[in-house]
C-alpha cells in the first residue's frame, strides 16, 4: 500500500506523522484509541488502557508531533 493510498485521518493515528492537530483531531484520536486498543500499545500507553485512564490532550499532542522519542 503507499502512502498515497492511506486515508489522511488514519495517517492522524501514526505517532510523529501529524504535527500541530486542531480539536477535533485530537478528539478523533480520542475514539479511536478507545474503540482499537491495540493503538495504545502504538501511542506507549499499554498500561493505561487497562487501567482505564484517558489521555491528556497535551500527552496526544506531543507524542503526534514527536512520537515516542
Amino acid at each position: 500500500m503507499t502512502v498515497a493510498a492511506i486515508r489522511p485521518e488514519r495517517k492522524l493515528l501514526q505517532p510523529g506523522w501529524a504535527g500541530q492537530l486542531s480539536n477535533s483531531e485530537i478528539e478523533f484520536i480520542r475514539r479511536e484509541l478507545k474503540r482499537r486498543p491495540y493503538l495504545w500499545r502504538k501511542w506507549g500507553y499499554d498500561r493505561a488502557m487497562v487501567k482505564g485512564v484517558l489521555i491528556p490532550a497535551s500527552t496526544i499532542r506531543r507524542i503526534a508531533i514527536h512520537g515516542l522519542s
